[in-house]
Parts: structure tokens; C-alpha cells; sequence
């Protein structure tokens, strides 16, 4: 079977993918060295000081990967992201070894030059190539569904032919298992091969062979750490994210907007014109030159993935990178399913330059210090260095050790920048800082408590006796105030 069909005009020369590759490498080499951690981020880096079995916002692989990477020399600022070019390298192996598999001897195209066209369409996409550099859950993420698609996809091929390829099975299910531990998302993954097995009568009879359950325990097995945490914590971390997490009644509450917002972010994020590559996957022109089985898999992953977040999405605040795992299959088969000189370039132009102005957005200074707005987000990556030099001083000055930050992703920054695991947080949410009982240590002391720009006063006035605003600092950019912080002295805190 070969990659693509025999005539791909449509396909850039290998001198502009080049090009185009160079371009997004030097993009992720900006993203990951130029810019602080996101909250959420430093977050996960706070995880990775406190190794656990398993954490209360997501599964653990994710923060054990980071730890790992500061036993090798990876750490604090410089190193944070560093972890996260490795499993680009491996998601780069893996497109590689699928278009191996999928090319035929006599393929015109040569093996190089599919490998630049996909690997350069996957990071065209904003979502992946901004995601796949930061130290969310996503770039792992990212990496282990590329391993799964390919060999739990060689499988499914092979065994419809009649051959047996036990390797793939194994090894795909370890990677699904992997995927699991890394984010809750891996079950659309899990439900799609179950669909694809059951729904073919060429593969139905696997649901005889004990090497599919075989499989599938291994898939359990390495989500054990997982489920022993949530077990031994009330089943906080699935309960959290089924149902607390929107907040009590949310399926009450149906919200037309927040579904359009999140089917235009998702367009929008991670490349409008994939549209084509959307459609022409349900298309029989398309679909059937494509690997049957790699595209059901994908299909269904993108189907069941889709419909589950869209259905979030019309009652609750829904994020559109949750779904990332919806578009990775298509654009690992992007050969087949686009084929328009007009949509490619498209693709190309459009994502690199949203990713350039993002990237320039958090690494260098807002935009909004120009055109009208305000992103908070954005806005709280600067200015750390003053922040850690200010809040020591302060400390220092009112003679006060204990730290603390109103929301999680603030005092995770805080804590960061300083490199103290002992700083904690004061926020109205249950965050993994309540697990570590870390505010429980400060209750009946004097607190420091560092407040952005975000969040008011007045919900953490009565955790303390007594709350008296000591200092204020502005974050400048290029003359304008972007950001705020003010510390507060807290007498007598009650976690």
C-alpha cells in the first residue's frame, strides 16, 4: 500500500519543508527558553518537588517525567521545558515509522520527503506546536498517542490480513496504558479500538483471543498508581473532574455560548484549515486510499472525543487543547486527507504566524501594550525576577517567613522562582497544595500572602484575624503597567 497516491503535485518540495521546519524550530526554541512558566505549569513543576502516586488535578506521569528530568540536570528555569524536546524527538520517531509502514517499495514519493510534509503539518498547528513545547500534560501526551496510533494501527492492519502481530498489540497497549497515567483523555483512545474491533468483521474475532484481555490488563497495570491514589482519596481526582469541577448543578445550566466559543476556538487553535482534512476523513474519495484501519482508529478517537467535550462545552467553561488528542490521528494521516495546494499553504502561513505573534505575546510583551485588551494570562508570566527579589525584601523587612499566594498557578510561580516547596496557597478551590496540608503548617501564624492581579482581597480576608496591604508592585512593559501585585500581611491564619 503506498503513503499517497501516485500523483501528489499538491505536495510542497522538500527545500520549502525544510524551510517551513526551520521556521518552527526556531518558534519552539523560543517558547520553550524565552518564556516563564505559565501558572499551570509551574504547577506541575511544584508536583514534581513532592513525587506522589498520583495527584489530585490529573494523572502522575507527567510531573514523575519532570523529576526525572532534574535527577539528569534539567532543572529549575532553564531546564523546566527541556523534557518536552524528548518527546518531540519520539513523536517525530513515530511519524516516522508510520509513514514506513504505510509506503510501499515503489512509492514516488520519497520517505524523507513525507516525513517533512507530515511532521511540518502536525507543528503547523498551533495547538501542537505551542503544547507540545510546554510542560503540560499535553506533550506527553502528544508523544504517547503517536506510539499508540502506530502500533495499536500496524495491529489492526495486520490482523484483518490474517497475520499476527502480538508486538504491536503489547506494545500499543502499553502506550495506551501510558497515555492513562499522563491524561484522562486517553479513554476516547481506548472506547475508539474497542469500536473499530467490534464494528469490523475482520477483527471481531479478536474479542476470542485472550491475548486482547492480556492487553488490556496491561493497559490497567499501568494505570495502577492512578487508581490506588484516587482509591485511598475518596475517588477525589475522577469526582473532581466529573462533576466538581464546573460546579454543583452544571448540567442544569446550558450555555449555547460557551459551546460556539469552544468550537471556534478549536477551529481557530489548531488550524482553521484543517477543516478539509475534518470533512474528508468521512469522505469515501479520501478515507479510501487512507490505511483503513490507522483511520478508523482515528476517527472514532476524533468522534468520541468531539462529541464528549462539545456536550461539556454547552454547560460548563470548556478548554478547546483538551480535545488535542480529536486532531493528532488526522494529522499523522494528513496525506491523505489533504490534498489542496491552497489549504496547505493555508495550514502553513496561518499557524506560524499565530504562533510568532503568541510567541511574542508571552515571551517579549503583551500586544495589548498597543491595541486595546488585557490578557491576564499573558501578563502574569512577567516580571518574576522582581517579583521573587521584592517578596524576599518584604519578608525580610516585616520579619516574616511563612509564604503563601492567592490561586494555585500564583503561588506555584512564587514558589518557583524562589525554589521554596514551602510556599502554599490560599484559593477557594480544592487544589493538590489542601493534599500536602501545607496551609495546615502556617494555621494560628502571620502570612505573606502575595496577591496578583487577578484575584480579590476580599475573598482571603477571612482566613486571617487581620489583613493589611503592604506593598504594591507594577509589571512595566515598554512604559505601560501590565500587571499588579500587592502583598498583604495576615495576622493569625486560619487554613
Amino acid at each position: 500500500m503506498k503513503f499517497v497516491p501516485d500523483k501528489a503535485d499538491y505536495l510542497p518540495s522538500v527545500r520549502a519543508l525544510l524551510i517551513i521546519a526551520g521556521l518552527l524550530v526556531i518558534l519552539k526554541l523560543l517558547i520553550t527558553y524565552g518564556m516563564f512558566p505559565l501558572g499551570d505549569e509551574a504547577y506541575y513543576w511544584r508536583w514534581a518537588q513532592t513525587p506522589e502516586l498520583s495527584y489530585f488535578d490529573h494523572p502522575p506521569l507527567g510531573a514523575w517525567l519532570i523529576a526525572l528530568g532534574q535527577l539528569i540536570g534539567l532543572d529549575h528555569l532553564l531546564g523546566l521545558r527541556a523534557v518536552t524536546l524528548l518527546t518531540t524527538l519520539g513523536t517525530l520517531f513515530f511519524i516516522w515509522k508510520i509513514i514506513g509502514h504505510y509506503r510501499s517499495n515503489d512509492a514516488t514519493i520519497s520517505h524523507t520527503h513525507l516525513f517533512l510534509f507530515v511532521a511540518t503539518m502536525l507543528y503547523a498547528s498551533p495547538t501542537i506546536l505551542v503544547w507540545s513545547s510546554l510542560i503540560y500534560h499535553d506533550h506527553l501526551l502528544i508523544f504517547l498517542a503517536s506510539g499508540a496510533f502506530f502500533y495499536l494501527g500496524r495491529y489492526l492492519d495486520r490482523t484483518a490480513r490474517g497475520q499476527s502481530d502480538l508486538a504491536g498489540l503489547y506494545a500499543g497497549a502499553l502506550y495506551l496504558g501510558l497515555m492513562g497515567l499522563t491524561k484522562y483523555s486517553a479513554v476516547f483512545m481506548g472506547l475508539a479500538l474497542v469500536l473499530v474491533i467490534l464494528f469490523s468483521s475482520k477483527l471481531r474475532h479478536q474479542l476470542k483471543s485472550p491475548h486482547l484481555y492480556l492487553a488490556g490488563l496491561l493497559t490497567f497495570a499501568c494505570m495502577l498508581p492512578l487508581f490506588w491514589w484516587n482509591w485511598t482519596h475518596d475517588w477525589a481526582s475522577f469526582g473532581f473532574h466529573l462533576d466538581q469541577r464546573h460546579g454543583a448543578g452544571w448540567l442544569e445550566r446550558f450555555n449555547p455560548i460557551a459551546l460556539i466559543n469552544f468550537v471556534a476556538a478549536t477551529l481557530v487553535l489548531f488550524g482553521p484549515f484543517l477543516i478539509a482534512a475534518i470533512i474528508n476523513q468521512f469522505r469515501p474519495k479520501y478515507a479510501n486510499a487512507a490505511p483503513r484501519y490507522l483511520l478508523r482508529l482515528a476517527t472514532y478517537t476524533f468522534v468520541l472525543s468531539t462529541i464528549a467535550f462539545a456536550t461539556v462545552s454547552a454547560f460548563a467553561y470548556t478548554l478547546w487543547y483538551w480535545s488535542d488528542l480529536a486532531y493528532l490521528g488526522l494529522l499523522l494521516l494528513i496525506p491523505y486527507l489533504m490534498r489542496s495546494k491552497y489549504m496547505i499553504w493555508g495550514h502553513y502561513i496561518f499557524g506560524i504566524v499565530l504562533v510568532a505573534l503568541t510567541t511574542f505575546h508571552y515571551a517579549f510583551a503583551p500586544i495589548t501594550v498597543w491595541l486595546p485588551g488585557y490578557d491576564k494570562e499573558a501578563s502574569s508570566v512577567y516580571g518574576w525576577s522582581q517579583v521573587a527579589d521584592w517578596v524576599n525584601q518584604t519578608a525580610e523587612e516585616v520579619g516574616v517567613d511563612n509564604l503563601a499566594a492567592y490561586r494555585f498557578q500564583t503561588a506555584s510561580q512564587l514558589s518557583l522562582v524562589l525554589n521554596r516547596t514551602d510556599v502554599f496557597a490560599i484559593d477557594y478551590r480544592p487544589t493538590q497544595f489542601d493534599y500536602w496540608e501545607l496551609p495546615q503548617l502556617s494555621s494560628g501564624k502571620d502570612v505573606l500572602v502575595l496577591k496578583d492581579d487577578i484575584s480579590p482581597a476580599s475573598q482571603i480576608e477571612q482566613r486571617f484575624e487581620t489583613l493589611e496591604l503592604i506593598d504594591e508592585l507594577p509589571i512595566m512593559r515598554f512604559g505601560q503597567e501590565i500587571y499588579r501585585y500587592e502583598l498583604y500581611l495576615g495576622r493569625n491564619f486560619t487554613p
